[in-house]
């Protein structure tokens, strides 16, 4: 399959909503598929602020959520991803990604340290808890965004801390996609060039999973490399043979060349 390419940086939450006109969703690829996102990697902590408090993507307590995804609209050589996880820090913060998929049989986990982010948006009463992640470059971006009300209550008691925080159980939104391909080696040998679509995107607070990464104090770290041990056991390969910084989200699609 066509090795993955290279997004600039995320762009900033604030612009979340105006790129969703615009964006590209990922998913598998095996032809000319969806554009894919940037996702930068380190192995230091990455820091946000959030209502004057400082938070870590690799401090507890946390919370994993689900994804899901159903193509919507119309759309040209896109397919969306089978599922996945979010972790990130009950207070918010920055948050890792993983992205499953399954072709030609082969089933395949795909992880992304520090992508986006988690926060509570306020207005009277009303709590939303929501999810961003941006990734552009000059030929493609992609966006992931959910919204949903802060209803659920977690309590945590880790090695650190211990309380309870409001999230959201459920937050729904979109993941759009667009690439014009045109950077690509094989762009304009083959008929099938271009890809944009976008998916709904439904995301589920995992109560079980949440419970037992508190229970054990994991970070989101720690969470992270237990979600990718239940997937290995369930037949999962790791689809990126590399964690180096930079590396991006791969996609699909139907179209010419083949995004892995």
């Amino acid at each position: 399959m066509r090795s993955l390419r290279p997004l600039l940086r995320p762009a900033a939450p604030a612009a979340l909503l105006l790129l969703a006109l615009s964006l590209n969703a990922h998913g598998q690829t095996t032809g000319g598929g969806t554009a894919p996102i940037q996702a930068t990697t380190s192995n230091a902590p990455s820091t946000q602020s959030i209502g004057g408090t400082v938070v870590s993507d690799t401090t507890g307590p946390i919370a994993v959520w689900r994804l899901t995804f159903q193509q919507t609209g119309d759309s040209i050589n896109y397919r969306p991803y089978g599922g996945g996880f979010y972790v990130a820090p009950v207070q918010g913060g920055p948050g890792s990604l993983i992205l499953t998929l399954t072709t030609g049989g082969q089933k395949r986990y795909f992880t992304y340290a520090s992508f986006g982010a988690v926060f509570v948006a306020l207005k009277g009463s009303t709590k939303k808890m929501v999810l961003s992640a941006t990734a552009a470059s000059d030929v493609s971006t992609t966006v992931f965004y959910a919204i949903g009300s802060a209803d659920k209550e977690i309590d945590f008691d880790t090695r650190n801390s211990e309380g309870s925080a409001l999230i959201a159980s459920k937050m729904t939104g979109y993941a759009v996609s667009a690439d014009s391909e045109q950077d690509l080696p094989y762009a304009g040998s083959s008929n099938n060039i271009g890809v944009a679509g976008a998916s709904n995107l439904t995301v589920k607070i995992d109560e079980s999973l949440t419970h037992t990464a508190n229970n054990k104090g994991n970070a989101v770290n720690d969470q992270v490399a237990d979600l990718q041990n239940i997937l290995a056991k369930a037949g999962y390969i790791d689809g990126r043979n590399t964690t180096a910084t930079g590396e991006p989200i791969p996609t699909t699609g139907t179209g010419g060349g083949n995004n892995g």
